[in-house]
């Protein structure tokens, strides 16, 4: 079988956690954090195969061996996986009690035995509350691995009982070699500046039409900003994406503004997304922040499966759109 390998940016946190587990110094939980689309996941799924793995061999599982078949076929009895029941929906009590009572079984296979929760901030706090137990007095052999995008809305007695790893976006040249085979004919800088850098969320741009439909919502943002669409004409649009693909989107286009405030030009963008920042930079400060926070929230509330209305949640964030380019000045002609 095939084993599962890092990414080339992950190598050295890799090796960093083996040369630990190997020491007997792992800690039994840990939380894997940072961007989303570096491969946190991925990193886990890494570790996983090498900690249950009979015979690993050169920082990897050998993939021969009886737990390596039983991951491969999805069967594994000393692994176990935790994710929302549907996809933007909150991790339940029930989910995190049946967890604790594997983690409080005798390995089956006679080695670890590993549960992978993502991601970590969808718990409700009933099932935070109830993983704690499990992390303050874990059983032998058992490691924990946490998967979050955003750790500070985990509580805080769950992020002192893991050992936090932080997963950084690699640098422009390297995250630009690896997605290059996979871009067509677009240009990797381009895809990997519409993600703050992360790769694997740059990869999934190209899947399914979600590139199309990011490019589209740049595109309306900017007639909006032209009085070429109203408000909620651009809103009854945008109720075939997905709300937070475009909530998103609009934040890295923020965030970009603010960088390219600091650092002058932030490499290649595509056409329709040069003129959004562009729009940007005509724009206060404190408006930016102000729409950026909502944004946010409206996020959390995605993520916390709090299910809100899509239809109100775009037409407010088309009407943001709309009041904030209605108050910005005017663009400095070029000299």
């Amino acid at each position: 079988m095939s084993v599962t390998l890092p990414y080339p940016w992950q190598q050295e946190t890799l090796s960093g956690l083996l040369a630990r587990f190997s020491q007997g110094q792992l800690p039994h939980g840990l939380l894997f954090n940072g961007t989303a689309g570096v491969g946190k996941r991925h990193l886990a799924n890494c570790l996983a195969e090498y900690v249950l793995c009979a015979g690993p061999k050169n920082d990897a599982a050998c993939g021969q061996c009886k737990s390596c078949e039983l991951i491969k076929a999805g069967t594994h009895p000393d692994l176990q996986s935790v994710a929302p029941e549907e996809q933007g929906k909150a991790i339940k009590i029930d989910q995190v009690r049946k967890l604790n009572n594997f983690l409080g079984q005798t390995s089956q296979q006679g080695g670890y035995k590993v549960a992978i929760l993502a991601p970590a901030e969808a718990m409700n706090i009933n099932a935070a509350n109830a993983l704690l137990k499990n992390l303050e007095e874990p059983s032998a052999r058992t490691l924990i691995i946490l998967i979050s995008d955003a750790p500070n809305r985990l509580m805080a007695t769950i992020r002192s009982r893991c050992q936090a790893v932080a997963f950084a976006v690699p640098a422009l040249a390297e995250a630009s070699r690896w997605l290059a085979p996979l871009c067509g004919d677009y240009e990797p800088e381009a895809l990997l500046n519409m993600c703050s850098g992360a790769p694997l969320a740059a990869r999934d741009l190209l899947d399914e039409g979600r590139l199309e439909a990011r490019l589209s919502f740049a595109d309306d943002l900017n007639q909006i900003a032209a009085g070429q669409m109203f408000s909620l004409q651009a809103a009854a649009r945008w109720m075939d994406a997905e709300p937070l693909l475009l909530i998103e989107a609009l934040l890295t286009w923020l965030q970009s503004a603010s960088r390219q405030e600091v650092q002058g030009d932030i490499g290649q963008l595509m056409e329709a997304e040069l003129q959004l920042l562009q729009l940007l930079q005509t724009v206060g400060v404190k408006l930016r922040f102000r729409l950026y926070d909502k944004l946010l929230q409206s996020k959390a509330q995605i993520l916390s499966g709090a299910n809100p209305n899509q239809q109100l949640l775009l037409e407010e964030i088309a009407m943001d759109w709309q009041a904030m380019m209605a108050s910005r000045k005017p663009m400095r002609p070029a000299i």
